[in-house]
């Protein structure tokens, strides 16, 4: 049987690691809000600024732009848009993947199949059996 201090040292470990957890958790929240991606169209007309919020921004048009009917400016505009959203999908990977350091762990959650047990595994906690160290 193990002593209640062995319980309580093994409880404040996890809180340790639940809350580094939730401290690389706050500072993704706060890259992503602080996060400017820009997206281009192929022709370099327009551009697209996108927000944290994944909100437009700011959109600049080169001068020659205005010389596009309004069908060629309206596809370069969403042309623009699409690219930036895809530069913002690419950071918010690049940033997922910072933070967890495992490409695979970045894939799994972006499909939605890594698992609470997995996240924490990663980090050398089997959350499966929280009592595991009170045994001797």
């Amino acid at each position: 049987m193990s002593s209640p201090s062995g319980f309580g040292a093994a409880m404040e470990g996890l809180l340790r690691q639940a809350q580094e957890q939730q401290r690389r958790l706050a500072d993704l929240q706060r890259q992503r809000a602080e996060l400017r991606v820009t997206g281009e169209s192929p022709d370099g007309l327009v551009r697209v600024t996108l927000d944290g919020d994944m909100k437009v921004g700011d959109i600049e048009l080169n001068a020659r732009a205005m010389r596009l009917d309004s069908f060629s400016l309206a596809e370069a505009m969403q042309a623009a848009i699409d690219a930036a959203y895809a530069a913002f999908e690419e950071r918010q990977r690049e940033m997922l993947g910072e933070m967890l350091g495992d490409s695979e762990m970045v894939r799994r959650a972006q499909d939605g199949t890594l698992t609470p047990e997995d996240w924490f595994r990663q980090f050398g906690v089997d959350v499966s059996d929280p009592t595991r160290n009170l045994r001797r």
